[in-house]
């Protein structure tokens, strides 16, 4: 991973705005550093980080937690733990889905919305089950396209084998 930037005072206002317009609320991202590497991604780690260590260090693969990437369109496609963070305060883009639809949406399928906070149709919204983000999704007409990576997929979910292998008896 290379770092592009560190954001300033400034950068960090306007990527608040931009969380600010789609949900509805502030993201708390002046509490720590956050810089952005060349794909515009945007990374967040604890304010206690010395930037200056990296300039010795010859593999640094990863720091901090990925929050989100920065689309041209001047939205943010958050990560799950992106999602988590905003999700805390956020009032508005956000589909309810209910426990099975979850199961379906970890494994990376597109699911039905059980209830729409302030939904905005072909925009990012934030999918929760009970109390809980699970992810982000782009809302389309009558489903919500699944944006988990293939990498962060459930395979398996527990019980399933105890359920095929009941079946098969």
């Amino acid at each position: 991973m290379q770092i592009k930037k560190v954001l300033n005072e400034r950068e960090i206002e306007e990527i608040e705005a931009i969380i600010e317009k789609n949900y509805g609320c502030k993201a708390g991202l002046h509490d720590y550093k956050v810089f952005m590497t060349g794909e515009e991604k945007i990374w967040v780690v604890s304010k206690d980080i010395d930037f200056r260590l990296f300039d010795v260090l010859k593999r640094c693969y990863r720091i901090g937690i990925y929050f989100g990437k920065l689309k041209r369109n001047r939205k943010i496609k958050l990560s799950i733990e992106g999602a988590i963070i905003v999700g805390r305060n956020a009032r508005r883009n956000i589909v309810v889905v209910s426990e099975e639809e979850a199961k379906k949406f970890m494994q990376g399928y597109n699911v039905k919305a059980k209830e729409m906070i302030d939904a905005e149709l072909h925009n990012f919204v934030l999918v929760k089950c009970k109390d809980d983000f699970i992810g982000v999704g782009i809302l389309r007409e009558g489903y919500v396209e699944n944006l988990v990576p293939k990498a962060r997929r459930l395979v398996k979910l527990e019980g399933e084998d105890k359920e095929k292998n009941e079946q098969l008896k």
